[in-house]
């Protein structure tokens, strides 16, 4: 745990080493959460200088007005300016907004076992931040530092990474940033992608809008799209459906090639294509066109023959030379593939309708799984000697796996009637000499002393028996039964009386204290509206509160409980769903300038769901505000526990939502 030392950044994370300098495109730190003292992994994506630049128009001459920060703008290249200045980007920053909303909306991807976790994401001195969840887990880049990936391993992992793409896809996104470094290799053995937030966040930085396609415009985007090709201009159809064409889709692919450098998994020869039609320059494989799922596909494939070969399929020592390779030259041949082979070349084909799709490729990477071979066990065998003396034809030779436990024989003469046994037949340390009788079994003796191992056995089970049968006698005899001492509480209340004391006719009775059944420092209370909880000692309950919605207050702490106002029917049966978007407790939270959720979870047990979560958030006053909130469907309706107090007062509102929830017990 990361707890000392180090910088702060959005006064709740604090890095365990000093930032980069922002000259790769990202840069992974580990970081310690002080709000929920857990380590996390942090990503840091430098944001581009402000370049202030005289744009020429299409014809040469100067045009009014500077370079736009936009989509389609590429605030990193500015083709035909001159600069005239350099500023830090500030978080208010056109761009900067971008960049956070497009890695933002990445992270709200519904959660897979085979994507990474994103828990916050905002832009602080220069550069934008996105918090993920810490695995035990290595990149696959520094896997492969010093060795390659057998055939068969590799497509293990090519079949997680696929199953995760099929995931990002179904929801319309493209990931874009399928590398070595963002596939991490689990202890486990199972690979997890990574970096889909960081990829979104670059793309909108070059001015390509990585938003998911709306279907309504998917069509309607192509048409552009060939009128601007035809026109002499090409156009860059990007994911969201929006056309970029002539200078912003140049300077938008030049930006990617200042940003993005030389690495072939994330230049698909679609995406490495001129964007001004030129035919020629463009080769085989056209100009720059839409990027599509198939994009993703190339990544896999340049990543694949990475694995199997050492080394990528095309050079990368200069980004301009990759890009010029790609569209102009096939692939080198993945020699050490073996049955890999064909679906590597498959995967690297530059015509991105020649690629085969997910579904396709994803059957047959577990048909290979299927096929490998079983580990060689090599050494592991061990074939024991064979006894010195004459072989006895009843006997046969064992083979057994080094290190396997071989009990001793019994002494001769324990068993009456038993086989002699042969001349040299002896124990050698805790090795069988290789023989092993097939003679009839021998009789055991009745007559044995001591107590075997299913007597003893009897002997518990009588004992536990006896135990059983004790307890039950003495709770009949010596417990009080539920008649003695007036009758039981429902009577109480019937009569009018609460906790043992009377109550006079006509007036409403405030919740009742029964001492003695929780923690020091609270009390359990039975509220008007018939729940129960625990509260601390000395707190009221408030008046004025919203119908159904009871409110207890104390030392600027808040518990609010409803018990069963709002419907599935009419909120849907999902507590986490509910929690985030359609409690009203947590509007405020909601329409917060600045707020955070964490440690969000859903658990069924039985019939009953429920989801628990931690929420943060800045209120109108600018007071920063934590809060535990619970919420429990129990026969179509949602009971809720909600704590909520000041940021710095989280120790104390862990305890007092651990005594709530924990004491809860709904009306009736």
């Amino acid at each position: 745990m990361l707890a000392d030392g180090g910088r702060v950044l959005a006064d709740r994370y604090r890095l365990a080493a000093p930032p980069a300098d922002g000259s790769g495109p990202f840069t992974a730190i580990l970081a310690f959460d002080t709000y929920s003292r857990q380590d996390v992994l942090i990503r840091q994506v430098p944001l581009p200088e402000v370049v202030e630049a005289e744009v020429l128009a299409p014809d040469g001459r100067p045009a009014d007005g500077r370079a736009e920060d936009g989509f389609g703008g590429g605030p990193a290249a500015v083709l035909g300016g001159s600069v005239s200045g350099r500023a830090e980007r500030a978080p208010s920053d056109p761009v900067a907004r971008r960049a956070v909303q497009a890695a933002t909306a990445a992270a709200q991807l519904p959660d897979h076992a085979l994507l990474e976790q994103v828990f916050d994401v905002f832009a602080q001195d220069g550069s934008l931040w996105i918090v993920g969840e810490l695995l035990s887990a290595r990149p696959l880049a520094e896997l492969l530092a010093g060795r390659t990936l057998s055939p068969h391993r590799a497509a293990e992992l090519a079949a997680d990474l696929l199953t995760a793409l099929r995931a990002v896809h179904a929801h319309g996104w493209l990931h874009r940033n399928i590398t070595a470094r963002t596939v991490l290799v689990c202890d486990d053995g199972r690979a997890v992608l990574t970096g889909l937030a960081a990829g979104a966040a670059q793309e909108a930085l070059c001015g390509y809008d990585p938003m998911p396609r709306e279907p309504a415009k998917a069509s309607a985007s192509v048409s552009p799209a060939k009128e601007a090709a035809g026109g002499g201009g090409a156009a860059v159809d990007t994911a969201s459906g929006a056309v970029l064409t002539g200078l912003a889709a140049e300077r938008a692919r030049q930006a990617r090639l200042q940003l993005v450098g030389a690495v072939a998994e994330r230049w698909a020869p679609e995406q490495a294509g001129p964007a001004d039609g030129n035919a020629e320059a463009a080769g085989p494989a056209g100009p720059a066109g839409p990027v599509g799922p198939a994009a993703d596909l190339w990544a896999v494939g340049v990543l694949l023959f990475r694995a199997v070969q050492g080394y990528p399929p095309y050079p990368e020592e200069s980004a301009a030379e990759l890009l010029r390779l790609v569209r102009t030259q096939r692939p080198a041949e993945a020699v050490d593939g073996g049955v890999l082979r064909p679906v590597v070349a498959a995967l690297l084909c530059q015509d991105p309708a020649g690629r085969p799709t997910a579904e396709e490729l994803l059957g047959r990477l577990r048909a290979l799984v299927r096929t490998a071979p079983e580990p060689d066990l090599g050494r592991r065998m061990v074939a024991l000697p064979a006894p010195a003396g004459p072989a006895d034809p009843r006997r046969l030779p064992i083979v057994r796996r080094r290190g396997e436990l071989v009990r001793r024989r019994r002494p001769k003469g324990r068993w009456p009637g038993a086989l002699p046994e042969p001349p040299g037949h002896e124990l050698l340390g805790h090795e069988l000499l290789g023989q092993v009788e097939v003679g009839p079994a021998p009789q055991r003796s009745r007559t044995r002393t001591g107590r075997g191992p299913r007597s003893l056995g009897r002997v518990l089970l009588t004992v536990i028996l006896l135990l059983m049968v004790a307890g039950i006698a003495y709770a009949m005899v010596f417990l009080p039964k539920s008649g003695a001492g007036g009758g039981s509480d429902t009577d109480r209340k019937s009569n009018g009386t609460v906790g043992g004391a009377a109550r006079p006719p006509g007036t409403t009775a405030p919740q009742t204290t029964i001492p003695g059944t929780a923690a020091p420092g609270f009390a359990l209370r039975t509220d008007p509206l018939g729940f129960r909880i625990a509260v601390r000692e000395g707190w009221q309950r408030a008046t004025g509160s919203p119908q159904g919605q009871a409110r207890y207050t104390g030392g600027g702490y808040t518990l609010l409980v409803v018990p069963g106002r709002d419907t599935t029917v009419r909120f849907g049966a999902d507590p986490m769903a509910y929690q985030q978007s359609g409690e009203p407790e947590l509007a405020a939270f909601r329409d917060a300038g600045w707020s955070s959720a964490s440690g969000l979870r859903r658990i069924d047990v039985g019939q009953t769901a429920m989801a628990e979560g931690t929420f943060a958030w800045t209120d109108a006053t600018g007071r920063r505000l934590y809060a535990r909130n619970l919420a429990v469907i129990q026969n179509g309706r949602y009971h809720l526990v909600l704590v909520i107090g000041p940021a710095t007062g989280r120790g104390e509102v862990d305890r007092l939502y651990a005594q709530a929830s924990s004491s809860y017990r709904p009306p009736g």
